[in-house]
């Protein structure tokens, strides 16, 4: 996987960020919108989210945008049954997407790992949140494999069910 980067993507990215949802958003995934990506786009230091790239010379190989959602509805937090302090330090998994011709490479492992050794502000992310489609396999494995854990099955944005995962980061390892 050489001359393969990681890196906060900017808000110029957001048509190559499109571009790459068009290609290798599946049945099983629910597409973020224009305005959303805009708003992590802008990056961590506004406090909405951020994306971040993996990407080669010519090319963006594969996305992780992270919403840091503070005390909205929607925060998967309330889910979890967290009180309001502590829904302001937990973050969203909202889209991982890979292109085609790079699964299986573990880019949505190394993703997450590069999310959390330092492009994420500390202080803000304890309690990480994400949802998936229970038959799209392969992204449950993904957030197995970062040491999440499911605590709810429930409809969820399209209104499939979708598994609710969650890894508290002050928890012991495999807690």
């Amino acid at each position: 996987m050489s001359g393969l980067r990681f890196a906060l993507l900017e808000p110029d990215a957001l048509g190559t960020v499109l571009a790459l949802q068009r290609e290798a958003c599946g049945p099983l995934m629910h597409p973020l919108g224009e305005a959303e990506l805009s708003d992590m786009l802008a990056g961590p230091h506004r406090g909405h989210g951020a994306v971040l790239g993996a990407l080669t010379d010519d090319a963006l190989a594969a996305f992780l945008a992270v919403q840091f959602p503070g005390r909205a509805d929607h925060n998967l937090g309330r889910d979890y049954g967290l009180h309001d302090g502590d829904l302001d330090r937990a973050l969203h998994f909202t889209g991982i997407l890979v292109h085609p011709d790079r699964r299986g490479q573990g880019l949505h492992r190394r993703l997450i790992e590069t999310a959390a050794q330092g492009v994420l502000p500390p202080d803000r992310h304890r309690y990480w949140f994400a949802t998936v489609r229970p038959e799209n396999t392969a992204s449950v494995r993904g957030m197995l494999s970062v040491g999440m854990h499911v605590f709810a099955r429930k409809p969820k944005h399209d209104g499939h069910d979708r598994l609710l995962f969650v890894r508290d980061l002050s928890a012991p390892a495999g807690g």
